[in-house]
């Protein structure tokens, strides 16, 4: 499924104007969120061909939000999030992925927007399978109430995703062409 999925988004990305697609997203995700200044939104920098997501970082912090980016600790743990802010100096992680340094401060999300490589309309997600998202949202929604919205292009979902008793059901998506709202009955 992860190979079907990597295609069909890589295959969408080569015939679409993506800077279109990242500013309907990020409408898209602010008329969902409606963030009031210094709410903690925990974004991701776009990797590969994920949906770009540095047009809602930047609306974010012209709002006053706290943009938060993820930082891979350990093996198996869950992600950390820092404080981000447009030119702060991004190293690169063990996959190859943009993240802050830790000397940034780290903060608790109130809203965490993950990527994905497919999802369903039950909110399940499908990751790189790392479970970096799945371990983070459940420690997370031990303690807090974290809103989790997923971020992808509207041909990334799927009838069903595969899913397990670790896997955490996202609250939303959000794509260029629309809100996806989960139902959680």
């Amino acid at each position: 499924m992860r190979k079907i999925a990597l295609e069909r988004r890589a295959n969408l990305v080569a015939s679409i104007d993506i800077s279109k697609s990242a500013e309907l997203l990020k409408a898209n995700v602010i008329s969902l969120c409606k963030p009031s200044p210094k709410t903690s939104i925990a974004v991701y920098w776009p990797f590969r061909d994920e949906i770009d997501v540095t047009p809602l970082l930047n609306q974010l912090i012209s709002m006053g939000c706290c943009c938060l980016l993820p930082v891979i600790m350990r093996r198996k743990e869950p992600l950390q999030f820092c404080e981000w802010k447009p030119g702060d100096i991004l190293q690169v992680s063990r996959f190859g992925t943009l993240e802050p340094n830790l000397t940034h401060s780290t903060v608790t999300p109130e809203i965490l927007i993950t990527p994905l490589l497919a999802f369903d309309s039950a909110g399940y997600r499908l990751g790189y399978g790392g479970g970096y998202y799945d371990r983070t949202l459940a420690e997370l929604r031990k303690h807090f109430s974290v809103f989790a919205i997923g971020a992808a292009y509207g041909c990334q979902k799927f009838e069903s995703i595969p899913h397990d008793q670790f896997d955490q059901r996202l609250d939303a998506v959000v794509t260029e062409k629309g809100i996806h709202h989960i139902s959680k009955d």
